[in-house]
């Protein structure tokens, strides 16, 4: 997930972008590493928490996504 290089963009540590979208440092961590995938409810909370469009949030994760077929 390309969460890591927006939120250093951004300028956020994990901690802050957690407190923007009022959850866990954890769970941005596990996103970061890929332990687990968000829900589309998600996805728009990180846009909103990462004062980024939701659909720029969702094209560089699939850019980043070995999974996707290009």
């Amino acid at each position: 997930m390309a969460l890591k290089s927006l939120r250093e963009e951004q300028g956020l540590t994990q901690a802050a972008l957690a407190t923007n979208c009022r959850c866990d440092v954890s769970s941005i961590s596990k996103l970061e590493r890929g332990l687990t995938q968000p829900s589309l409810h998600f996805m728009l909370i990180l846009a909103k928490g990462l004062d980024v469009d939701p659909e720029e949030l969702l094209r560089r994760t699939l850019a980043n996504s070995p999974d996707v077929s290009k």
